[in-house]
């Protein structure tokens, strides 16, 4: 082998260690030095990073009224529907739809057909019967009739009084009259329809009172009891108390609730049938806290709750219950007797946070009683939170 061939043979080879050292010795060098820097940089994070800033109030939880709150309907004391009970075409109508009635006022008249004469001949043969009773009983005190011929006279005089009767009713039939005071709903027949039996002629409902008809779940029938006070909002808004006239005592098989009445005074008529309504019943005292809206939040589960200070500094996640309210307060159980609340920052903090606390004090009426001005650094402007606002 010559010496130029060996010469580029050593050359080839250094060349190779010398890339390869770079890989097998520089980059472990590099990471070494890379980690070095990042825990340096991390260090320096977590000495330099500040904490979250909260804002709270004492609360202590109080004994209100607890409210059962279903939605029901409105619905009339009586609903009937009244049909013909009797054969013929319609020839007056006495009220109009919509119209209200006084019990016995007339509602449609039927003609009367044949009827009447029905009525004449009954009457004639019950005049004749009697006077066959008188002469059978004249003739049985002369024993000039046996006693089954008396008997067979007054059988026939009590035949034609029913037949008399039979004809009356069925004359009576043909006026309608209302069976007690109402307003008539629907008035399906017109003058000329021929009426079946049974078929309609009109709906009559009574609206005073008026009912308000829920349905109860089972685990809450047990607390309302009869002649208990409701309190009742109907849709449009307007507001009635009124009192527990039924619950029922079994069960709705689909949907395994319990249905109960409220009465309420509908003297002017004003309260239409079948309005939606929402039903308040008290059914007992609970120990609860009154806290605005505004500090509900919602975990990572999802979960509803409040997030409080423990230990001084430390947030703490707490799921609530709720227990009516209105938009302006609420009232949440479920709770300790007495938390230190977060009313600003809690949408912005996690449980187990450490948090620099400001302790607000409350007012009267148990609402947190903010500053009226902030400073004017660019600090304060960003931890002005939206619950802050809200709050305010």
């Amino acid at each position: 082998m010559n010496a130029s061939r060996l010469i580029a043979i050593f050359l080839v080879v250094g060349t190779v260690l010398w890339i390869g050292s770079a890989y097998l010795f520089g980059d472990k060098a590099a990471n070494e030095s890379d980690m070095a820097q990042s825990n340096d940089t991390a260090g320096k994070k977590v000495a330099t990073q500040p904490h979250g800033s909260v804002r709270t109030i004492t609360s202590t939880a109080m004994d209100h009224v607890d409210y059962l709150r279903v939605s029901g309907r409105t619905e009339a004391v009586i609903s009937v529907e009244i049909r013909a009970e009797t054969e013929a075409s319609v020839v007056e109508l006495g009220i109009a739809k919509g119209q209200s009635v006084k019990k016995g006022d007339l509602i449609a008249k039927l003609a009367v057909d044949g009827r009447m004469a029905q009525v004449q001949k009954a009457r004639a043969l019950v005049a004749q019967r009697e006077l066959e009773s008188t002469a059978a009983n004249s003739l049985a005190e002369k024993d000039y009739r046996s006693k089954t011929g008396v008997a067979q006279t007054v059988a026939q005089l009590e035949e034609a009084r029913a037949d008399l009767k039979i004809a009356q009713t069925e004359l009576n039939h043909t006026e309608i009259r209302a069976p007690f005071d109402g307003i008539v709903e629907n008035l399906p027949a017109d003058i000329g329809d021929l009426m079946s039996i049974g078929d309609p002629v009109a709906t009559l409902i009574k609206a005073d009172p008026m009912l308000v008809v829920a349905h109860v779940p089972e685990h809450s029938i047990r607390s309302i009891d009869l002649g208990q006070l409701a309190h009742v909002t109907l849709f449009d808004g307007s507001e009635y108390d009124g009192i527990v006239r039924y619950t029922a005592r079994v069960a709705d098989n689909s949907t395994r609730t319990f249905k109960v009445e409220v009465e309420i005074d509908n003297t002017d008529l004003s309260i239409p049938d079948g309005m939606t309504a929402e039903m308040e019943i008290p059914i007992g005292t609970k120990r609860a806290h009154h806290v605005l809206p505004s500090v509900l939040t919602l975990n990572d589960e999802g979960a509803l709750g409040v997030r409080s200070v423990i230990d001084g500094n430390k947030v703490d996640f707490l799921p609530v219950e709720l227990q009516g309210g209105n938009r302006d307060r609420i009232w949440i159980g479920g709770l300790p007797e007495q938390i230190e609340l977060i009313v600003v920052g809690h949408d912005w903090v996690k449980e187990g946070a450490i948090v620099d606390v400001v302790h607000l004090q409350t007012d009267e009426n148990g609402r947190p009683i903010l500053a009226k001005a902030e400073n004017a650094d660019t600090d304060d402007q960003s931890a002005t939170t939206l619950s802050e606002k809200v709050a305010r």
